[in-house]
């Protein structure tokens, strides 16, 4: 097996308004408008993005996750792999570690305790410990949340890193 190099970049959706509505508030929306030169800047164009497909079957279905990294997509011209709902963490799992993605650089937007559950499952998957990945408190909309896995041979190795977007003090207002 060669050398390969893969970063998951785990992103939470945007603010969400205290109803079942499934969109973004207003901060929220300004907050995906601004992460694209956040994380392109701190990580280069993205290679694959993700997003938690929204339930039909749900009232309220969220389309946060989508509404989040449709940016990134804009700007990019990637298209959005939306295959998997938010609590299929196996799934999304497998798809994150598949050899097809063994060189990319991934963005992820989802809901956050299943982030926190992909990340766990990967980094125990990759042989690293689970337990270095903090739950997302619930007020927190500006982590990042990445895992660097390295593949040379035989061996693997996982690194955790948490930063922040830095994007906290975007309006609350919706733009024009």
């Amino acid at each position: 097996m060669a050398y390969s190099d893969q970063t998951l970049v785990f992103i939470r959706h945007g603010e969400k308004p205290d109803n079942d509505s499934g969109q973004l508030t207003c901060k929220g929306l300004n907050r995906a408008l601004a992460l694209p030169n956040v994380l392109i800047n701190q990580f280069g164009k993205p290679d694959a993005l993700f997003a938690a497909a929204p339930k039909q079957s749900k009232l309220g279905n969220s389309l946060r996750s989508l509404q989040t990294i449709s940016p990134i997509a804009i700007k990019t011209s990637l298209p959005i792999h939306l295959q998997f709902h938010a609590k299929e963490v196996k799934e999304l799992r497998e798809a994150l570690l598949s050899k097809k993605y063994e060189n990319a650089v991934i963005f992820i937007a989802w809901e956050h305790d299943n982030l926190v559950k992909v990340a766990r499952d990967i980094m125990k998957r990759v042989g690293g410990d689970p337990k270095l990945i903090p739950k997302w408190k619930s007020n927190d909309f500006d982590s990042i949340y990445i895992l660097k896995i390295i593949r040379d041979g035989d061996n693997k190795s996982v690194t955790f890193e948490q930063r922040q977007q830095g994007l906290d003090s975007v309006s609350e207002v919706c733009p024009n």
